[in-house]
Formats: structure tokens, C-alpha cells, sequence
């Protein structure tokens, strides 16, 4: 009997042991498994990432090159379209500038034709130095008929104007004595009262006109505004050429005349085309005088 109880005592004391080492065997097996693969799973992770970064920087980069030629393509296709806007600007600019300039002639060739006294249309080409840029240089001359004291007139703002008269005439050009110059005189009268005077050139283009010889009388009738044209009681201008207009009335205490300041009908800053007219006939300017009496 004691025997066997020995016996089975012995059994149950190892048998627990073995049962640790053998878990312990499985630990260490399974551990070692892991160990053995945790650097891979490292490499891995870390070829993963960059894998990831690489394609979202090289994702980024050829966005970038694909934004920078849609910027290109877009610069170029831009600078095109500035260029056909420049063209378009000029061609309208020049059509403008054509059409204006054909106005003008046009308005030039109707005048013309309506005018049976005009000789000869002509153009500004150049100002005489010699006295001070007062004189103006036509492109007509001798060849066109033209002769020395023959007027020349103007049409502006719907009214043909006075602008001086021929002083020198060449064979394909002359030089304008214009309205505006102190050597220039011509007889006119007032349009409304029909009162007469001499109108005398205030030396500039920008200067008053004189108006001379009126009584103190007389020139009580005269308004500011009113138009003075040539009176047609000389060879050289015909009748009823504009002016200028009263812009002031001088009444000097040591004359018995008035002096009436006019201001001039056209702007000859704006001058380019002329018509020189036939010089008046004797029997033209004393049928003038009659009608006025």
C-alpha cells in the first residue's frame, strides 16, 4: 500500500513542469516567429510610405508642369488676342480719321459747287516765317488763275468766312494776307443795322478785330453779337462774307467815332482748305452801293 502511493505522488509533481516548458517551448516559438518577421514589416511600412509620398509629390509636380503650360497656352493665346484688339483700335481710329477727312471734303466740294464766285479751292500747305507765321502758303498759284488781291473765304460751322486776300502769287502756289493781320483792311457793315465801317486786323489770331468809323450815333444800335460782313463797296470782296461778331463797344471821349471790337467768324487754328474768289466788278460793287441806299 505506502508503494503505491509513492507512485502517483511522483507523477503529479513532474507532470507540471513539463506542461511549463512546453508553453514555454510554444512562447519562445511563436516570439522567435515574430522577431524574425518584424523587420519586414518595417521595410515594408517604410517602402509603403514612400511609395505613397512619391506619388503624391510626383502627382503634385505634373500638376504643377500641366498649370504652368494651361498658363502658357493661356499668356500666348491673351497676348494674340491684345494684339487683334491694337489692330481693330487703329483700323477704327483710321476709319474715324477717314471718314472725318471725307466730311470735310465733301462739305469743301458742296460749298464750291454753290459758290459761283469761287475760283479755286485750295490748301494750307505751310505758314510764311518771314512774318511771323501771319501769312498762310496755298497750294494754288498762277496755273489755277489766280492773282495778287483776290479774296479768300472759308466754310465753317455753316458760314463762309472772310480770311484775308492774295499778297503774292506764284506760279503753283500763293501767300494769304489773312483777316487778322494789322496790314489787312477791308469795308464792312453790321448785318442787322446795315451801318458801315472799316475793319482793320488786330495782329494775331487770337486778337480782337477793329471796327473803325463808326458814329458814336450809329454805334448806339449795335448790340454784342452782332455779325459784321464785308460790304462789297470795293473790287476785292464780295458782299455779305462773314467777319466776326461784336464782343465789345469802345466809345473814346477824344473822338467822335466808336470802336467796335469783333471777335473774328472763323477759328483759324482750325484753317486746312481755302477758296480764292473772283475780285469784284465795278458794276457788282456800285449795284452794292445802291442797295443799301
Amino acid at each position: 500500500m505506502p508503494r503505491n502511493r509513492r507512485g502517483r505522488g511522483f507523477s503529479a509533481t513532474h507532470g507540471i513542469p513539463l506542461l511549463l516548458l512546453l508553453f514555454s517551448v510554444i512562447l519562445i516559438s511563436i516570439a522567435t516567429k515574430e522577431i524574425v518577421k518584424f523587420p519586414s514589416a518595417i521595410a515594408s511600412t517604410v517602402a509603403g510610405t514612400a511609395q505613397r509620398v512619391f506619388s503624391v509629390v510626383g502627382g503634385a509636380v505634373g500638376r504643377m508642369v500641366f498649370a504652368i503650360g494651361e498658363l502658357s497656352d493661356l499668356r500666348n493665346q491673351y497676348d494674340s488676342l491684345a494684339a487683334k484688339m491694337e489692330s481693330y483700335s487703329n483700323m477704327e481710329r483710321e476709319y474715324t480719321d477717314m471718314k472725318a477727312e471725307n466730311d470735310r471734303l465733301k462739305e469743301q466740294l458742296d460749298v464750291s459747287r454753290n459758290l459761283t464766285a469761287v475760283i479755286t479751292s485750295a490748301r494750307i500747305i505751310a505758314k510764311d516765317p518771314g512774318n511771323i507765321y501771319s501769312s498762310y502758303v496755298i497750294d494754288k498759284g498762277e496755273g489755277k488763275g489766280l492773282v495778287k488781291d483776290q479774296a479768300v473765304a472759308a466754310f465753317q460751322n455753316g458760314m463762309e468766312g472772310l480770311v484775308g486776300r492774295t499778297l503774292d502769287v506764284w506760279g503753283s502756289t500763293s501767300l494769304i494776307l489773312p483777316l487778322f493781320d494789322q496790314r489787312f483792311f477791308v469795308s464792312a457793315r453790321l448785318s442787322r443795322t446795315r451801318t458801315e465801317g472799316l475793319v482793320n486786323g488786330g495782329g494775331g489770331p487770337d486778337a480782337a478785330l477793329e471796327m473803325r468809323y463808326l458814329s458814336k450815333l450809329n454805334a448806339s444800335e449795335v448790340q454784342i453779337g452782332d455779325l459784321v460782313v464785308t460790304s462789297g463797296l470795293d473790287s476785292i470782296y464780295p458782299a455779305d462774307l462773314a467777319i466776326g461778331r461784336v464782343k465789345a463797344i469802345n466809345l473814346p471821349e477824344y473822338s467822335s467815332s466808336a470802336v467796335i471790337l469783333l471777335e473774328p467768324s472763323l477759328d483759324f487754328a482750325k484753317l486746312e482748305y481755302l477758296f480764292v474768289l473772283k475780285k469784284v466788278s465795278t458794276e457788282t460793287a456800285a449795284q452794292s452801293t445802291e442797295n443799301t441806299k
